[in-house]
């Protein structure tokens, strides 16, 4: 019997079939977890979307998704800070780098914020790379390419294991 399993054992390491694949579950995508992050995630070529200046001339909110609750990708210019340090507000291509990846200091402030309901908002995700060009400062103009996101507190603080997003590309007026 012993001479069997072992002449088994034998052809079975000789077969031809192909050995199984192991896979590594860290590289497999699992579904977006959009009842926690309260959010689609990742939204893919958005095309042209409009804004409005809800909260002066160098914000634009632009509702993704209606809701209710709604969810807003949202763009705030701050003069003299981030890619803007020199002073003035102005049109180009920028790389999301540096001061402006900064939550509480950045000056081309690229955010989504999650259910936006009549209790304020309930998440809040900052841009942390990618591409904006603006065409115009007030109020924003312009586009957005690979940008991804991380959440982030009210306050400013990265949420440890958080929620991430991204947006392949978005035009904006």
């Amino acid at each position: 019997m012993r001479a069997l399993c072992l002449a088994a054992v034998l052809l079975a390491a000789c077969s031809d079939d192909p050995q199984p694949q192991l896979i590594d579950a860290s590289t497999v995508d699992a579904a977006y977890d959009t009842a926690r992050c309260l959010i689609t995630g990742h939204y893919g070529a958005l095309g042209t979307k409009s804004g409005t200046s809800t909260l002066g001339p160098t914000t634009l909110s632009v509702v993704l998704d209606g809701g209710p609750p709604r969810d807003t990708f949202f763009i705030k210019l701050n003069t003299g800070k981030g890619v803007f340090s020199g002073g003035a507000l102005m049109n180009g291509t920028f790389p999301l780098a540096g001061a402006d990846l900064e939550f509480n200091n950045c000056g081309l402030c690229i955010n989504i914020i999650a259910d936006v309901g009549t209790m304020g908002p309930q998440k809040f995700y900052f841009a942390d790379a990618g591409t904006v060009t603006l065409t115009s400062t007030q109020p924003p103009a312009g586009s957005v390419a690979d940008v991804t996101f991380k959440e982030y507190t009210s306050a400013g603080a990265l949420v440890p294991s958080g929620c991430v997003a991204s947006i392949t590309s978005l035009t904006f007026n």
